[in-house]
């Protein structure tokens, strides 16, 4: 549930189940998240609050709290069975200790029953921990001297149970698999479990260590991906950051692995240090001559702490964002301006996006809600139902919204109908929902206004903590920095686009008698999308879905106003990116 409720949500569901101890794994992503919840908890109700994960580290001065009794620096098992046995420990407030032991031979959590499978149909599974490598940037190899490996025997029956059960992936967190010993025996083993491979395996690796050889070996197990660091070709670079990389082995690697049909997402690095605008070119170029620019993710550098990078920050002149997720502003010899080239370079070379909008889901018909507006959009999630899409067709009272504010999702929209033409109402709208959920991203969407929204007010009245993390992650979305949080949707059937800026989009609401050819669609490329809601029947509807799906989503952003079949949609053009029971849970 911490995945998808919202800040009040998830802070009542933590004090209704009453802990002793609540603990929150802290990630860039969610450190000021979870430091605003941990206060929020001791002010309801008085866990033990104890914070580990790799944010929580001795020079990372952000996460100390009042709020908070305990940080744990490093793994956690050994610290936290300490903190169950021994009251005095706690009065430490820190501690750290080697859990190689415990990892290597606990049992699975998922044998055992402590952990569900995700409601994405994913098992995670980490095999290892700590990473040979010294890359400067990273924190895996910080977090342990070396690399422990936990045994087989307890790992194939996890496999095994997963595989019984049908999971969709078993996902493998290590950072480098292929470093393994006895690689080749452990995958002839789950080879023999997942003999259909029916259950896809993902994980990281090191191209330069395969072959043939262990390319056939991951097939055989049922591996379907891998995500691939090569992070940039440029020598200069690759030295400072302790990452050598022999890039004809490299290559050899992945045309093993791609012969084999294992996709690949290769991973870059804009603004590492000793690199610049050219070298950086010069590595989108490599990806992509040897025809591995159909995945690639590019990455501004995060300088994050307890990293060696980070301690030598200063000396290497970078200049990066102080807050989550420490993106690189800019470097001797990559300016701001060469960042943004960077991005603009690689999209264009590689014909693709890295930064983008929001899926167009702005669905609000239901098949038996009411005629005038559409009412709240719901999801049930762990028992409880919750509010996704807030209906503002009509006026409501104040005192409605605040009841509401407790039960939102992360994220939410908030839907606004034409006849919804009082600004002061809206202002008040927002402030209530985001002042109890600071740290929620939201959508507003404007159906057939009848003048353009003033977003410029309504943004004022957004009380999203800032900076928000994506202001951070997103940051090069736009030229200069500022709002990624909260985006603006105009829904409309004039003929003309006139809703342009930061974080605004125009979808085009298309309600004719008849579904848009592909030539009504292509006339419609200055839209930032398609709502389609012809009066005609779900079955041609779903035709006409199976028909587009492959073309429609390489080149039109399109959404469906009607529920179930925006639902369906979704699956349909991005099984991978939805969890269907989550999706199936919405009315």
């Amino acid at each position: 549930v911490a995945s998808y409720l919202g800040d009040q949500a998830l802070t009542d569901f933590i004090c209704q189940n009453q802990p002793d101890i609540l603990g929150f794994s802290v990630f860039s992503w969610n450190m000021d998240r979870s430091l605003y919840l941990a206060e929020r908890v001791k002010k309801n109700h008085l866990p033990r609050i104890v914070l580990g994960g790799p944010e929580i580290t001795p020079e990372n001065t952000r996460v100390r709290s009042n709020s908070i009794d305990f940080r744990v620096y490093g793994e956690g098992e050994a610290v936290f069975r300490r903190l169950l046995t021994e009251k005095r420990f706690w009065y430490e407030g820190v501690g750290s200790e080697n859990a190689s032991e415990i990892f290597q031979n606990a049992s699975n959590p998922y044998l055992s029953g402590l952990l569900e499978p995700e409601l994405e149909d994913i098992v995670l599974v980490e095999t290892q921990r700590g990473c040979p490598y010294r890359c400067t940037f990273c924190y895996y190899n910080k977090s342990q001297k070396g690399a422990c490996f936990k045994d087989e025997s307890y790992l194939l029956p996890a496999f095994e149970w997963a595989i019984g059960r049908g999971i969709g992936e078993i996902y493998l967190l290590d950072p480098s698999l292929n470093v393994r010993p006895r690689m080749a025996s452990f995958l002839k083993k789950i080879a023999l479990i997942n003999r259909d491979r029916r259950t896809g395996f993902y994980s990281e690796i090191r191209a330069e260590k395969v072959n043939e050889r262990l390319a056939n070996l991951f097939y055989e197990a049922g591996f379907t991906g891998f995500e691939v660091g090569l992070q940039s070709t440029n020598p200069k670079a690759l030295a400072l950051v302790s990452r050598p990389t022999d890039l004809e082995r490299f290559l050899k690697g992945t045309e093993a692995l791609l012969k084999k049909g294992i996709s690949l997402s290769i991973d870059l690095i804009a603004g590492l240090p000793g690199d610049d605008i050219h070298g950086f070119m010069q590595s989108v170029d490599f990806v992509a001559s040897h025809g591995l620019g159909e995945d690639v993710q590019v990455f501004p550098l995060s300088v994050l702490p307890g990293t060696a990078l980070r301690r030598d920050a200063q000396k290497l002149g970078l200049r990066f964002d102080p807050h989550p997720p420490y993106t690189i502003i800019e470097t001797p010899e990559f300016s701001k301006e060469d960042l943004m080239l960077a991005y603009d370079y690689a999209e264009t070379r590689l014909d693709t996006v890295f930064f983008h909008m929001p899926d167009l889901d702005v669905a609000f018909r239901k098949a038996d809600g009411p005629k005038t507006h559409p009412g709240d959009i719901r999801v049930r999630l762990g028992g409880r139902r919750y509010v996704m899409k807030v209906d503002l067709f009509l006026r409501r009272p104040i005192s409605e919204i605040r009841r509401l504010s407790l039960r939102l999702t992360q994220p939410y929209q908030v839907l606004v109908g034409p006849e919804m033409t009082d600004p002061n109402y809206l202002v008040d709208i927002l402030e209530i929902l985001t002042s109890a959920n600071p740290f929620v991203p939201l959508e507003v969407v404007f159906f057939e206004p009848q003048e353009k929204p003033r977003t410029s007010g309504l943004l004022e009245a957004i009380h999203l903590r800032r900076p928000h993390f994506l202001d951070g992650d997103l940051r090069y979305l736009y030229p200069d920095p500022g709002n990624r949080a909260a985006l603006f949707t105009l829904i409309s059937s004039q003929r003309r686009v006139n809703f342009k800026g930061e974080m605004k989009r125009q979808v085009f609401w298309w309600r004719e008698g008849r579904l848009p050819d592909e030539k009504d669609l292509n006339l419609m490329e200055e839209w930032d999308g398609v709502l389609i809601d012809s009066p005609v029947s779900r079955e041609t509807l779903i035709r006409w879905q199976d028909s587009i799906c492959r073309k429609a989503d390489e080149d039109h952003l399109l959404g469906f106003a009607d529920i179930d079949l925006q639902k369906r949609w979704l699956l349909l053009v991005n099984p991978d990116m939805y969890a269907a029971p989550i999706i199936n849970a919405i009315r």
